[in-house]
């Protein structure tokens, strides 16, 4: 097993001679071998941004699942007024269509997009109101 060693730094000190670490950043190879082991791994998978549990913890993705629920059919604009009107909205529809929450459908007139909730997505709609029924009670 390897030792690691422990390095104290005091207030107001640095831990090497470099005064601006942005500017001068150290080079890969100056990093030890289990840090370069972990950007390594990370990399190979793909980090923890394509994760499930990492996408619903998202801002207004709970909120947006619930609401689509409630609601649905809907278009976009329903939900950039009812929901949010955030520039990343459409990354979170786009995620919710890729797990199979929801249905996107092009319509032949106009270039609105109808969204409908699947029957995964409303178990999961449901399953998320148990959650919060569980958290407000009295347990």
């Amino acid at each position: 097993m390897e030792e690691t060693k422990t390095v104290s730094v005091k207030i107001g000190e640095s831990l090497d001679t470099r005064k601006n670490v942005n500017k001068e950043p150290h080079s890969y190879d100056e990093l030890p071998e289990e840090v370069k082991k972990y950007i390594k791994d990370r990399r190979r998978n793909g980090g923890d941004r394509g994760t499930v549990i990492h996408k619903l913890e998202g801002k207004h993705m709970l909120s947006l699942i619930i609401y689509l629920d409630k609601m649905s059919p809907v278009i976009k604009s329903d939900i950039y007024n009812d929901v949010a009107r955030t520039g990343t909205i459409l990354d979170k529809i786009k995620d919710l269509e890729d797990y199979g929450i929801i249905r996107i459908y092009t319509t032949g007139k106009t270039n609105n997009n109808v969204i409908v909730m699947t029957e995964k997505g409303h178990a999961v709609a449901e399953k998320l109101r148990e959650l919060v029924g569980l958290v407000e009670s009295d347990f």
